[in-house]
């Protein structure tokens, strides 16, 4: 009953139900017209903002109320339209901090403590979901976890069932445990490169699949995506928080699409989930980042139907898409999607923005990918890109190499590396065109580059990125 109910009228409510509903209406009418000033606790008390870029925020107030958001030496106002819905963009801020944001309608809120910084998203399924307190090997990374510029906006904790309703919380011993573990060690190799604010809006839930991620519009747009849950994920876990400015996404996910279903068509639901959260997003091809997949178990054979290799082959495809980068992980972990080496798989994605981004621009961020081959009589030449300081066979020995003619099954090959490319070839196959690596659940796959990173399992048979 709402707090301005004294007992006489809760009497009457209850001895007669028509009338209960009726002054139900009438209070619910009036909180409305009467609402106060509220924003989304993605606003909240130690928030980062991301900087040098416009800043959204929006909330809640009544009809035709004006409301005032002033933050540092900006202070802008509008008028709330019939919905209720008001929002303000300010203008780009330099890194800055401790600010305090007012925003003043009939009411004022402060939220105080807040920084101008690097803010991104943390997405996913279970390998970005999953908390540091999950891995006993990560026991002393919580216990110095000690980061007052770093911070984190989980939508989800455990057992809650509405997104958006957990603050902004500074990583300590005491708070660290809740956070993404890839989150985290992404976010510290952040920090340490940009000596700013940092930080983590997590919209990460695990076995969840790349349709439960799409946004409204990309859905309409495609009514071939017949999924009963799809879309179900966006709602509940990311709407609240769609539209914050952020420097861009890191992304892992893709285990619950290993079937025979999924698998084949994975590239492009991908890429759709991609150009969809950017247009939802409403600022322009920011950075996407993704973890490809790791591995599970399984013997790597030259023919393998393997779905786990299909969803990597999708997930190399996207790099098509401006401003994306992908970080390979089938060799930090194997026998169980959950690999412990958490902080190897953040600093991988983290290689890219500190590249890319941040000033590090002799930093390899990436391992040989694949972007064509030649065919010379009984071998074919590989070429490839992001070879840092050269091409190298880990252990010595280059494997996982498997060649194949127009028709007829694949063979394991061998295979030497030349310059920036791998020649491949094998006794029993007399006209190859087609070559396939690390193409298995667990790839018995050898080419690093000397920088330390794995070449991306992929195959000559998808088309080439341009």
């Amino acid at each position: 009953m709402n707090r301005i109910c004294g007992k006489s009228c809760q009497s009457i409510t209850m001895r007669y139900p028509l009338c209960r509903t009726v002054f139900c209406i009438i209070i619910g009418a009036a909180s409305f017209v009467q609402a106060e000033v509220s924003m989304p606790n993605v606003f909240s008390n130690h928030a980062v903002l991301q900087r040098n870029k416009e800043i959204p925020v929006w909330g809640k107030a009544s009809s035709g109320e004006q409301v005032t958001v002033a933050l540092g030496t900006q202070t802008k106002t509008v008028t709330t339209p019939s919905n209720g819905e008001w929002r303000i963009t300010l203008d780009p801020m330099e890194a800055a901090g401790p600010l305090t944001m007012t925003i003043k309608g009939k009411n004022t809120i402060s939220v105080t403590d807040i920084y101008i910084g690097e803010v991104w998203q943390v997405a996913g399924q279970s390998n970005m979901d999953t908390r540091l307190s999950f891995y006993p090997n990560l026991a002393d990374s919580i216990a110095e976890a000690n980061f007052p510029l770093m911070r984190y906006f989980t939508l989800r904790q455990p057992g809650q069932s509405i997104g958006g309703m957990n603050p902004w919380l500074i990583v300590t011993p005491s708070t660290a445990r809740n956070l993404s573990a890839t989150g985290y060690f992404f976010g510290k190799e952040i920090l340490e490169s940009t000596k700013v604010a940092v930080g983590l809006v997590v919209t990460a839930v695990g076995g969840t699949t790349v349709t439960q991620w799409m946004d409204p519009a990309t859905l309409a747009a495609h009514p071939d995506i017949t999924n009963s849950d799809k879309g179900r994920m966006w709602d509940t876990w990311v709407t609240p928080v769609a539209g914050y400015g952020i420097k861009g996404t890191i992304w892992i996910q893709g285990e619950q699409n290993c079937n025979a279903k999924d698998a084949p068509g994975y590239g492009d639901r991908f890429k759709l989930l991609i150009q969809g959260w950017r247009s939802a997003w409403g600022q322009g091809d920011f950075p996407f980042y993704f973890g490809q997949l790791s591995s599970t178990s399984g013997i790597a054979g030259p023919n393998d139907v393997s779905y786990v290799a299909q969803v990597r082959e999708g997930q190399r495809l996207a790099l098509s898409l401006p401003h994306t980068a992908m970080s390979v992980n089938f060799d930090i972990g194997k026998g169980d999607w959950h690999y412990p080496d958490k902080p190897e798989a953040g600093r991988r994605l983290s290689l890219p923005a500190r590249a890319l981004l941040y000033g590090q621009n002799n930093l390899v961020y990436s391992g040989p990918q694949y972007i064509g081959k030649i065919i010379d009589g009984n071998k074919i030449k590989l070429r490839f890109t992001h070879t840092g300081g050269g091409l190298v066979a880990k252990n010595g020995t280059l494997s996982g190499f498997a060649i194949a003619a127009d028709s007829g099954p694949f063979v394991w090959g061998t295979a030497t590396i030349s310059g920036d490319t791998v020649i491949v070839s094998s006794s029993s196959v007399d006209n190859p065109s087609r070559v396939r690596y690390g193409w298995s659940n667990v790839p018995n796959a050898s080419l690093y580059n000397k920088d330390g990173l794995p070449a991306s399992p992929f195959s000559t048979e998808s088309p080439d990125i341009p």
